[in-house]
Protein backbone atom coordinates (compact mmCIF):
# COMPACT_ATOMS: atom_id res chain seq x y z
CA UNK A 1 0.00 0.00 0.00
CA UNK A 2 1.42 3.37 -1.03
CA UNK A 3 1.82 6.19 1.45
CA UNK A 4 -0.62 8.38 -0.48
CA UNK A 5 -3.27 5.67 -0.33
CA UNK A 6 -2.63 5.17 3.39
CA UNK A 7 -3.10 8.90 4.07
CA UNK A 8 -6.27 8.89 1.98
CA UNK A 9 -7.71 6.00 3.98
CA UNK A 10 -6.70 7.67 7.23
CA UNK A 11 -8.42 10.89 6.15
CA UNK A 12 -11.60 9.00 5.30
CA UNK A 13 -11.48 7.22 8.65
CA UNK A 14 -11.16 10.53 10.51
CA UNK A 15 -14.10 11.97 8.58
CA UNK A 16 -16.18 8.92 9.48
CA UNK A 17 -15.32 9.35 13.16
CA UNK A 18 -16.17 13.07 13.07
CA UNK A 19 -19.39 12.32 11.20
CA UNK A 20 -20.34 9.69 13.77
CA UNK A 21 -19.74 12.17 16.61
CA UNK A 22 -21.91 14.75 14.84
CA UNK A 23 -24.69 12.18 14.32
CA UNK A 24 -24.56 11.13 17.98
CA UNK A 25 -24.71 14.78 19.02
CA UNK A 26 -27.55 15.49 16.58
CA UNK A 27 -29.65 12.56 17.84
CA UNK A 28 -29.78 14.21 21.25
CA UNK A 29 -31.28 17.36 19.80
CA UNK A 30 -34.85 18.55 19.87
CA UNK A 31 -35.32 19.89 16.34
CA UNK A 32 -38.19 22.13 17.37
CA UNK A 33 -35.99 23.68 20.01
CA UNK A 34 -33.23 24.29 17.45
CA UNK A 35 -35.73 26.00 15.14
CA UNK A 36 -37.05 28.14 17.98
CA UNK A 37 -33.50 29.22 18.75
CA UNK A 38 -33.07 30.44 15.17
CA UNK A 39 -36.42 32.21 15.24
CA UNK A 40 -35.40 34.14 18.34
CA UNK A 41 -32.05 35.33 16.99
CA UNK A 42 -31.20 39.00 17.51
CA UNK A 43 -30.43 39.92 13.89
CA UNK A 44 -28.76 43.18 14.89
CA UNK A 45 -26.14 41.41 16.99
CA UNK A 46 -25.71 38.72 14.33
CA UNK A 47 -25.08 41.39 11.68
CA UNK A 48 -22.61 43.17 13.95
CA UNK A 49 -20.72 39.91 14.48
CA UNK A 50 -20.61 39.32 10.72
CA UNK A 51 -19.19 42.79 10.06
CA UNK A 52 -16.50 42.44 12.75
CA UNK A 53 -15.27 39.28 10.99
CA UNK A 54 -13.95 41.43 8.12
CA UNK A 55 -11.34 43.43 10.10
CA UNK A 56 -10.53 40.30 12.10
CA UNK A 57 -9.41 38.54 8.91
CA UNK A 58 -7.58 41.69 7.79
CA UNK A 59 -5.56 41.61 11.01
CA UNK A 60 -4.72 37.96 10.33
CA UNK A 61 -3.44 39.04 6.93
CA UNK A 62 -1.35 41.79 8.55
CA UNK A 63 0.06 39.17 10.94
CA UNK A 64 1.16 37.00 8.04
CA UNK A 65 2.33 40.05 6.09
CA UNK A 66 4.63 41.12 8.93
CA UNK A 67 6.47 37.81 8.61
CA UNK A 68 6.49 37.93 4.81
CA UNK A 69 7.95 41.45 4.85
CA UNK A 70 10.70 40.19 7.13
CA UNK A 71 11.94 38.33 4.05
CA UNK A 72 10.74 40.41 1.11
CA UNK A 73 9.33 43.88 0.71
CA UNK A 74 5.89 43.13 -0.65
CA UNK A 75 2.81 45.40 -0.56
CA UNK A 76 1.04 44.98 2.77
CA UNK A 77 -2.23 44.44 0.95
CA UNK A 78 -1.02 41.34 -0.95
CA UNK A 79 -0.88 38.90 2.02
CA UNK A 80 -4.23 40.25 3.26
CA UNK A 81 -5.87 39.59 -0.11
CA UNK A 82 -4.24 36.15 -0.37
CA UNK A 83 -5.53 35.21 3.08
CA UNK A 84 -9.08 36.32 2.23
CA UNK A 85 -9.06 34.20 -0.94
CA UNK A 86 -7.56 31.26 0.95
CA UNK A 87 -10.30 31.45 3.57
CA UNK A 88 -12.93 31.50 0.83
CA UNK A 89 -11.29 28.49 -0.85
CA UNK A 90 -11.39 26.56 2.43
CA UNK A 91 -15.18 26.79 2.27
CA UNK A 92 -15.11 24.55 -0.80
CA UNK A 93 -11.94 22.47 -0.35
CA UNK A 94 -11.29 19.80 2.31
CA UNK A 95 -8.40 19.53 4.75
CA UNK A 96 -8.08 23.34 5.03
CA UNK A 97 -6.61 23.38 1.53
CA UNK A 98 -7.11 27.12 1.53
CA UNK A 99 -3.66 27.28 3.12
CA UNK A 100 -2.18 25.94 -0.12
CA UNK A 101 -4.24 28.47 -2.07
CA UNK A 102 -2.91 31.45 -0.13
CA UNK A 103 0.63 30.08 -0.44
CA UNK A 104 0.30 29.79 -4.22
CA UNK A 105 -1.27 33.24 -4.57
CA UNK A 106 1.49 34.88 -2.55
CA UNK A 107 4.15 33.14 -4.64
CA UNK A 108 2.54 34.15 -7.94
CA UNK A 109 1.84 37.73 -6.93
CA UNK A 110 5.31 38.46 -5.55
CA UNK A 111 7.62 36.18 -7.50
CA UNK A 112 8.58 34.50 -4.25
CA UNK A 113 9.53 30.82 -4.38
CA UNK A 114 6.65 28.54 -3.38
CA UNK A 115 8.79 26.87 -0.73
CA UNK A 116 9.58 30.26 0.79
CA UNK A 117 5.90 31.21 0.81
CA UNK A 118 5.09 27.88 2.47
CA UNK A 119 7.69 28.57 5.14
CA UNK A 120 6.05 31.90 5.97
CA UNK A 121 2.68 30.15 6.34
CA UNK A 122 4.20 27.61 8.74
CA UNK A 123 5.76 30.39 10.79
CA UNK A 124 2.50 32.35 10.70
CA UNK A 125 0.59 29.41 12.19
CA UNK A 126 3.27 28.92 14.85
CA UNK A 127 3.19 32.53 16.04
CA UNK A 128 -0.60 32.49 16.00
CA UNK A 129 -0.69 29.29 18.05
CA UNK A 130 1.53 30.77 20.75
CA UNK A 131 -0.74 33.83 21.04
CA UNK A 132 -3.88 31.67 21.01
CA UNK A 133 -2.64 29.49 23.86
CA UNK A 134 -1.54 32.60 25.74
CA UNK A 135 -5.16 33.81 25.56
CA UNK A 136 -6.43 30.33 26.47
CA UNK A 137 -4.10 30.23 29.48
CA UNK A 138 -6.32 32.89 31.06
CA UNK A 139 -9.34 30.58 30.88
CA UNK A 140 -8.59 28.58 34.08
CA UNK A 141 -8.30 31.90 35.93
CA UNK A 142 -11.71 33.05 34.67
CA UNK A 143 -13.71 29.84 35.03
CA UNK A 144 -13.59 26.81 37.36
CA UNK A 145 -12.58 24.53 34.49
CA UNK A 146 -11.59 20.88 35.06
CA UNK A 147 -7.92 20.19 35.69
CA UNK A 148 -7.56 18.35 32.39
CA UNK A 149 -8.58 21.52 30.54
CA UNK A 150 -5.90 23.55 32.31
CA UNK A 151 -3.37 20.79 31.61
CA UNK A 152 -4.38 20.73 27.95
CA UNK A 153 -4.01 24.50 27.63
CA UNK A 154 -0.57 24.60 29.19
CA UNK A 155 0.58 21.56 27.23
CA UNK A 156 -0.55 23.23 24.02
CA UNK A 157 1.21 26.44 25.01
CA UNK A 158 4.43 24.54 25.62
CA UNK A 159 4.10 22.67 22.35
CA UNK A 160 3.54 25.88 20.38
CA UNK A 161 6.58 27.52 21.96
CA UNK A 162 8.71 24.46 21.23
CA UNK A 163 7.53 24.53 17.61
CA UNK A 164 8.51 28.19 17.19
CA UNK A 165 11.91 27.58 18.79
CA UNK A 166 12.42 24.58 16.52
CA UNK A 167 11.63 26.63 13.41
CA UNK A 168 14.02 29.32 14.62
CA UNK A 169 16.74 26.72 15.18
CA UNK A 170 16.24 25.23 11.73
CA UNK A 171 16.41 28.68 10.18
CA UNK A 172 19.77 29.31 11.84
CA UNK A 173 21.22 25.79 11.63
CA UNK A 174 20.05 23.99 8.47
CA UNK A 175 22.88 21.50 8.84
CA UNK A 176 21.19 20.12 11.98
CA UNK A 177 18.27 18.67 10.01
CA UNK A 178 18.24 14.85 9.64
CA UNK A 179 17.87 13.21 6.25
CA UNK A 180 14.34 12.34 5.13
CA UNK A 181 11.30 13.53 3.21
CA UNK A 182 10.13 15.82 6.01
CA UNK A 183 13.66 17.19 6.40
CA UNK A 184 13.84 17.90 2.68
CA UNK A 185 10.52 19.76 2.84
CA UNK A 186 11.77 21.82 5.78
CA UNK A 187 15.01 22.53 3.93
CA UNK A 188 13.11 23.84 0.92
CA UNK A 189 10.90 26.01 3.14
CA UNK A 190 13.82 27.23 5.25
CA UNK A 191 14.04 30.54 3.42
CA UNK A 192 10.49 31.30 4.56
CA UNK A 193 11.47 30.64 8.17
CA UNK A 194 14.16 33.31 8.10
CA UNK A 195 11.64 35.86 9.37
CA UNK A 196 11.89 34.10 12.73
CA UNK A 197 15.33 35.69 13.03
CA UNK A 198 13.81 39.17 12.75
CA UNK A 199 12.56 40.19 16.23
CA UNK A 200 10.67 43.16 14.81
CA UNK A 201 8.78 41.01 12.31
CA UNK A 202 7.88 38.43 14.97
CA UNK A 203 6.81 41.14 17.43
CA UNK A 204 4.58 42.79 14.82
CA UNK A 205 3.08 39.42 13.91
CA UNK A 206 2.38 38.67 17.58
CA UNK A 207 0.74 42.09 18.03
CA UNK A 208 -1.51 41.65 14.99
CA UNK A 209 -2.34 38.13 16.18
CA UNK A 210 -3.39 39.42 19.60
CA UNK A 211 -5.58 42.07 17.97
CA UNK A 212 -7.11 39.48 15.64
CA UNK A 213 -7.91 37.16 18.55
CA UNK A 214 -9.45 40.08 20.42
CA UNK A 215 -11.82 40.65 17.50
CA UNK A 216 -12.50 36.89 17.29
CA UNK A 217 -13.56 37.01 20.93
CA UNK A 218 -15.75 40.02 20.15
CA UNK A 219 -17.40 38.17 17.26
CA UNK A 220 -18.08 35.17 19.48
CA UNK A 221 -19.52 37.29 22.29
CA UNK A 222 -21.83 39.06 19.82
CA UNK A 223 -22.93 35.72 18.36
CA UNK A 224 -23.56 34.29 21.82
CA UNK A 225 -25.65 37.33 22.63
CA UNK A 226 -27.55 37.02 19.35
CA UNK A 227 -28.57 33.47 20.30
CA UNK A 228 -29.35 34.49 23.89
CA UNK A 229 -26.53 32.41 25.35
CA UNK A 230 -24.20 33.49 28.17
CA UNK A 231 -21.97 35.95 26.34
CA UNK A 232 -19.30 36.84 28.84
CA UNK A 233 -15.57 36.65 28.17
CA UNK A 234 -14.96 33.16 29.63
CA UNK A 235 -17.70 31.55 27.53
CA UNK A 236 -16.46 33.26 24.37
CA UNK A 237 -12.87 32.18 24.99
CA UNK A 238 -13.98 28.65 25.78
CA UNK A 239 -15.94 28.43 22.52
CA UNK A 240 -13.00 29.71 20.47
CA UNK A 241 -10.58 27.31 22.12
CA UNK A 242 -12.96 24.38 21.57
CA UNK A 243 -13.40 25.29 17.90
CA UNK A 244 -9.66 25.49 17.28
CA UNK A 245 -9.07 22.15 18.96
CA UNK A 246 -11.73 20.61 16.72
CA UNK A 247 -10.24 22.24 13.62
CA UNK A 248 -6.95 20.46 14.30
CA UNK A 249 -8.70 17.28 13.12
CA UNK A 250 -8.68 16.73 9.32
CA UNK A 251 -11.97 18.14 8.15
CA UNK A 252 -14.30 18.24 5.13
CA UNK A 253 -14.86 21.48 3.16
CA UNK A 254 -15.63 24.52 5.32
CA UNK A 255 -14.77 22.38 8.37
CA UNK A 256 -18.40 21.27 8.43
CA UNK A 257 -19.01 19.10 11.45
CA UNK A 258 -15.71 19.86 13.17
CA UNK A 259 -16.62 23.49 13.78
CA UNK A 260 -20.11 22.74 15.05
CA UNK A 261 -18.87 19.90 17.24
CA UNK A 262 -16.21 22.08 18.85
CA UNK A 263 -18.47 25.07 19.50
CA UNK A 264 -21.53 23.09 20.58
CA UNK A 265 -19.64 20.73 22.88
CA UNK A 266 -18.14 23.61 24.83
CA UNK A 267 -21.54 25.19 25.53
CA UNK A 268 -22.95 21.83 26.59
CA UNK A 269 -19.93 21.31 28.85
CA UNK A 270 -20.69 24.69 30.44
CA UNK A 271 -24.18 23.42 31.25
CA UNK A 272 -26.01 24.77 28.22
CA UNK A 273 -28.88 23.08 26.41
CA UNK A 274 -27.85 20.89 23.47
CA UNK A 275 -30.48 22.36 21.14
CA UNK A 276 -29.51 25.96 21.83
CA UNK A 277 -25.82 25.03 21.59
CA UNK A 278 -26.34 23.40 18.19
CA UNK A 279 -28.22 26.42 16.85
CA UNK A 280 -25.50 28.74 18.08
CA UNK A 281 -22.72 26.61 16.56
CA UNK A 282 -24.44 26.55 13.15
CA UNK A 283 -25.14 30.27 13.35
CA UNK A 284 -21.59 31.20 14.35
CA UNK A 285 -20.22 29.12 11.48
CA UNK A 286 -22.50 30.93 9.02
CA UNK A 287 -21.48 34.29 10.50
CA UNK A 288 -17.83 33.49 9.79
CA UNK A 289 -18.32 31.85 6.39
CA UNK A 290 -20.40 34.60 4.79
CA UNK A 291 -17.85 37.45 4.99
CA UNK A 292 -15.00 35.05 4.15
CA UNK A 293 -16.64 34.02 0.87
CA UNK A 294 -17.70 37.56 -0.04
CA UNK A 295 -14.31 39.10 0.68
CA UNK A 296 -12.52 36.20 -1.00
CA UNK A 297 -14.47 36.82 -4.19
CA UNK A 298 -13.73 40.54 -4.04
CA UNK A 299 -10.01 40.06 -3.38
CA UNK A 300 -9.58 37.51 -6.15
CA UNK A 301 -9.27 40.35 -8.66
CA UNK A 302 -6.09 41.45 -6.88
CA UNK A 303 -4.17 38.53 -8.36
CA UNK A 304 -4.96 39.03 -12.01
CA UNK A 305 -1.69 40.90 -12.50
CA UNK A 306 1.56 39.93 -10.72
CA UNK A 307 3.08 42.39 -8.28
CA UNK A 308 6.83 42.76 -8.20
CA UNK A 309 8.54 42.01 -4.90
CA UNK A 310 11.85 43.58 -3.92
CA UNK A 311 14.00 41.91 -1.24
CA UNK A 312 15.19 44.26 1.50
CA UNK A 313 18.78 45.41 1.42
CA UNK A 314 21.15 42.63 2.42
CA UNK A 315 18.43 39.96 2.34
CA UNK A 316 18.79 36.90 0.16
CA UNK A 317 16.21 34.24 -0.52
CA UNK A 318 17.56 30.72 -0.05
Amino acid sequence: MTRARLFFMLRIAVWVVVGACVVIFARRLDRDQVLRSFQGVDLGLALAATLVCVPSSALQGLRWGALVRGIRRVPRFTPIAALYVGQAASAFLPMRAGEAVRTELLARATGMARATALGTVALDHSVNAVVMFAFAALLPALLPVPRWVAALVWTGMGGAIILVLTLLWLAKHPESMPVGRIANAVARARSGLMAARDPRAVAQAALFSALAWSLEITVTMLALGAFHQPHDLPHAMGVIFGINLALAIPSPPASLGNFELGAGSVLVAFGGDAGHAAAFAIGLHAIQLLPAMVMGGVMLNTFRKPTAAVPPAGAQEA
